[in-house]
Order: C-alpha cells, then sequence, then structure tokens
C-alpha cells in the first residue's frame, strides 16, 4: 500500500479488526451493539433473529501481534499454510484463552510413495521464502538455511522445487498414510483444534481418495 501511496495509520488493521471483532461476536450473542469506536458504530443495535448456536468468530491472522490481539477479542486464529507445529504452538501461547479455537492449514499430498507425495505438495510451498511467511517458520531450526535458500533461488517456484525433502515434510501433510497421520497428531498436540489438508494435486477430488487414507 505504500508502494501506491495509500499507506493507512500504522494502528488501522488493529484498530479496526478489534472493533469489527467485538460488534460482531456481540451482535451475533443477541445484545446490544457496544459503544461507538473510531471505525465501527453498532451502538445499541440488536439484530432481529440470532443463531441458537453462536458460531465462533475466528482471526485469520499470522504474526505475533495479531495473533495476540485475535486471543483478546475473539473464539481463536485460522492459521494460513504451512502451520508446522512449532508454529501452532507459539500461537496458541500468544493466545492466552482458556479454549481457543485453533485451525490450521497445509499443503497435503497422500500416497504409498512418501518422497512423490511430498514432491506433488511442492508447488503449494512456493511462497513460503516470501517476507511475509516469515512469521511461520522463526521457531523452525532450519528457518536461516530456509531464508538463504531462497536468496539463491530464481523464483519461488525453483525455491519450491529445490528445498531438501526433510523441509517439505516439515512444511506440509505429504507422505504415506502413517507419515501424515503422525503429522496431523503433531499439529494436534500441539494446540490445533481442527487440521485442514489442502489436496495439492491438480485433480482436487482425485486427492481426494488419498488424502482420505490418512483418517
Amino acid at each position: 500500500m505504500g508502494r501506491i501511496g495509500v499507506m493507512l495509520p500504522r494502528d488501522l488493521p488493529a484498530n479496526q479488526v478489534r472493533e469489527y471483532t467485538v460488534a460482531v461476536r456481540t451482535l451475533l450473542r443477541g445484545e446490544p451493539g457496544p459503544a461507538a469506536g473510531r471505525y465501527v458504530d453498532v451502538e445499541g443495535v440488536v439484530i432481529g433473529e440470532v443463531p441458537q448456536t453462536v458460531p465462533p468468530v475466528v482471526l485469520g491472522v499470522r504474526g505475533p501481534k495479531s495473533i495476540a490481539l485475535a486471543g483478546q477479542v475473539s473464539d481463536g486464529v485460522l492459521l494460513a499454510e504451512p502451520s508446522a507445529p512449532a508454529y501452532v504452538a507459539g500461537s496458541v501461547a500468544r493466545l492466552a484463552s482458556v479454549s481457543p479455537e485453533v485451525i490450521t492449514y497445509d499443503a497435503a499430498a497422500v500416497g504409498d510413495d512418501g518422497r512423490k507425495a511430498r514432491d506433488l505438495a511442492r508447488p503449494g510451498l512456493a511462497w513460503v521464502g516470501e517476507p511475509d511467511w516469515a512469521p511461520h517458520l522463526a521457531s523452525l531450526p532450519f528457518a536461516g538455511d530456509l531464508a538463504a535458500h531462497r536468496r539463491k533461488s530464481a523464483s519461488p517456484e525453483e525455491f519450491a522445487a529445490t528445498m531438501p525433502d526433510e523441509w517439505v515434510r516439515e512444511l506440509s501433510l505429504a507422505g504415506t498414510p502413517d507419515e501424515v497421520r503422525d503429522r496431523i497428531a503433531a499439529r494436534h498436540g500441539a494446540g490445533a483444534t481442527s487440521v485442514v489438508l489442502i489436496p495439492a494435486e491438480a485433480d482436487r477430488f482425485e486427492a481426494l481418495t488419498g488424502l482420505a487414507s490418512a483418517r
């Protein structure tokens, strides 16, 4: 946004997210809207019909400050791929919520040949080396090597195609059924409440058969 001359005040995203999240959660509970803020004004508003079961409101955020904010005003987080166990555990610690919803996403491929399955998942990791994904990687032991590998790679695609197999294993849910089950369990063990597998193969519907074998 800065490059095109429309940079907003530094506090805008966090404050907007805070006000919108508080307002939405309050209204969904059938309560009068909170006091008007700088960005949201639904003071005293009551929606006519509320859901019998109030759905959790989770925030799709990735950085430590945004995750901490989610712990203050929402029911949890949606963590984009890659969601390695260390990233999940660190996010849960920052949430400081009693029972947060923690939904994780990862590129996934399952097959009898684990390495072949991981190679299928590589395109889904092409952008992992870009700056926006740094929070996902900071707690990993190979974070520095991964950053160096990206600097040496001519493109995101080359970066993903040439990264070590062990990195792919850690940054995806790809491998044999047993390997993927173990990786899913590790994410749950780190605090994930829902683990979402993103089919990495071109034929997404055909890929579902392989993914189902990791149940």
